[in-house]
């Protein structure tokens, strides 16, 4: 079955990860006996299993994004565009004043409106990046929102599914300490080495993937988002 660049990287990748340390255990107790789970894989791929990983990674990933934005003080896009969150005042005017080029029939807030009425002025906002999104969906044309939705897609989907990534790789590392224990000095090196990996797996889900690790991909996809529309052409 074939997906989509995005689809790959920032559904179906997040998921197989999540998976990868009950593979690696399952490899250390049974290195020789893949035959039979290579079998049961390509059964699982070809009944649809991978379309299945492809939408609990993007479930997973959007349930939780509502939190994700509640600790960064709302949507990036949106934080990006309001003026009392403007880390550059002149770069926001400038993309003010090509939004209102852009988009005539919408008024953007001034300071005192987004001040008085902030909820209204965030709704502004997000018809706006609503408008870019759907102009620079071509990712020929637009290669770096591309690449930086691909990024945050994938952080975020990652995180979604921390929870069953910490559970895995706890059972998969688990599971080779026990084989450790059985086999003592007889335990085959290539499954040490499998154990260290998915150590290293549950270490990474406690550590690395955290909201602020997302955040530097939900930020970097909004500003070559935003940027994105002094190269828009405005249409008479």
């Amino acid at each position: 079955m074939k997906f989509d660049t995005y689809t790959r990287r920032a559904r179906l990748y997040p998921v197989l990860l999540a998976a990868l340390p009950l593979s690696l255990a399952t490899l250390a107790w049974f290195p020789d006996g893949l035959t039979g789970w290579g079998v049961v894989w390509g059964l699982i791929v070809w009944s649809g299993g991978t379309a299945l990983f492809v939408q609990i990674g993007r479930d997973w990933g959007r349930r939780k994004e509502p939190k994700l934005y509640a600790q960064w003080g709302g949507i990036p896009t949106t934080r990006m565009l309001r003026h009392r969150d403007a880390s550059n005042k002149v770069i926001l005017e400038r993309r003010h004043n090509k939004l209102r080029q852009l988009l005539p029939d919408v008024k953007i807030p001034t300071p005192a409106e987004e001040q008085a009425q902030p909820a209204a002025a965030d709704e502004v906002y997000e018809s706006c990046v609503a408008f870019l999104r759907e102009k620079t969906r071509d990712k020929k044309t637009f290669p770096l929102v591309f690449e930086e939705n691909c990024n945050y897609g994938f952080r975020r989907n990652l995180w979604g599914l921390k929870p069953i990534g910490i559970a895995i790789a706890a059972i998969g590392t688990i599971a080779i300490v026990i084989l450790v224990l059985v086999k003592g000095l007889s335990t085959p090196p290539p499954a040490i080495a499998c154990g260290l990996l998915n150590i290293l797996f549950l270490v990474g889900w406690l550590v690395v993937i955290t909201p602020n690790w997302v955040k530097t991909t939900a930020d970097a996809y909004a500003e070559r988002l935003l940027a994105s529309c002094e190269n828009l052409l405005i249409i008479p």
